[in-house]
């Protein structure tokens, strides 16, 4: 029991000095978090992209996208162990990279820094720039740059862009389940455009629903209010 306790304590002092060890080079040595900002504000530029405020973000927005993407979102360092552990397995199994297992950091490093080749070398890079974001920048910022980044479909990147081009509303025009449709689309763009298939987007958004229940932010009788809503696609 002793050697057992031992070795806990020296398993967590190691990665406590290599953590700190990674926060401090990435604060100083290279600065990540002004490397992510800058690259977001390139892609705002090059796609026209109507960028949000956290607070212009709606709630209902954003947890859906929390409860589907990421929901250890609040308090993981950057990645997600147990989604990665889970996606390696599959990767390893399938000998390839198949599963992505990314946390909304890992796809806002994705979005800003890497490039779009699928490798487990740029799965091993985004995980290490993930952990880099993490303490250097705020979860607000985090989430507040991923949504203003991160591709809608049919030529839409970014949340305003998106209720624009579907809708013909800005997000707070939105209604819970334009919204809730919305923050399914990210997976699979193409697949769930709802304007070439509303039957796989709806599906989607059912999954999305479901989540949300799961996470315990809405109850199953409002799942089905939000789903029961009217869409009208621009």
């Amino acid at each position: 029991m002793r050697r057992f306790i031992k070795f806990i304590t020296g398993l967590v002092i190691v990665l406590a000095l290599a953590f700190g060890a990674l926060n401090l080079y990435f604060r100083t040595t290279y600065p990540i978090a002004n490397k992510v900002r800058s690259a977001a504000n390139d892609r705002i530029k090059t796609y026209h992209i109507h960028a949000l405020t956290y607070g212009q973000i709606p709630k209902t927005f954003r947890e859906a996208v929390i409860s589907t993407e990421d929901r250890r979102f609040a308090n993981d360092p950057g990645i997600d162990p147990v989604g990665i552990l889970r996606s390696l397995w599959v990767d390893i199994q399938k000998d390839g990279y198949v599963e992505g297992g990314s946390t909304i950091t890992q796809q806002l490093v994705d979005n800003t820094l890497l490039s779009k080749q699928k490798t487990l070398h740029r799965k091993a890079l985004q995980m290490f720039y993930a952990v880099g974001i993490y303490d250097t920048m705020s979860k607000h910022e985090v989430f507040t740059l991923y949504t203003n980044v991160i591709y809608f479909g049919q030529n839409a990147y970014g949340l305003y862009n998106a209720a624009e081009t579907y809708f013909g509303k800005t997000p707070d025009q939105c209604t819970d389940g334009e919204l809730t449709l919305l923050a399914g689309l990210p997976n699979a763009p193409s697949a769930y455009n709802p304007f070439r298939s509303l039957t796989l987007a709806r599906a989607r958004q059912k999954v999305v629903l479901e989540n949300m229940v799961d996470a315990g932010v809405i109850n199953e009788a409002k799942s089905r209010k939000i789903y029961a809503e009217p869409l009208h696609l621009r």
